[in-house]
């Protein structure tokens, strides 16, 4: 590969990865995962200098960070949504609702 070639080369893998954390940031996982994707099909028998390589586990760190995040978000509101449920069937228990109506509820919600 020329340098030519070989910038180009190191610019697509930049912009890929930096496409990724963009769809990251917006919670689009299906493209992280697509420009990963692209990214990994690019690296492919192809060596990699240590400062791109960086460069480039640096990006992934954020990526990283955004898909704890969003993670952590998506646990703690199965939690409250878990919460919620659970003084739900505590009202309908009060209420004296049979189960067969507590079902109709919840498939309703």
């Amino acid at each position: 590969m020329n340098l030519t070639d070989q910038t180009v080369w190191e610019q697509n893998l930049r912009d890929l990865t930096s496409q990724a954390g963009q769809a990251a940031e917006l919670g689009r996982w299906d493209q992280v995962d697509e420009y990963y994707r692209l990214r990994g099909g690019q690296l492919q028998n192809h060596p990699i200098h240590p400062t791109l390589a960086a460069d480039l586990t640096q990006f992934d760190r954020m990526v990283e960070a955004r898909i704890m995040n969003a993670r952590t978000a998506v646990q703690s509101q199965l939690i409250e949504t878990a919460k919620i449920r659970q003084n739900l069937q505590g009202l309908r228990s009060w209420q004296g609702l049979r189960e067969a109506e507590a079902t109709f509820m919840d498939r309703q919600a």
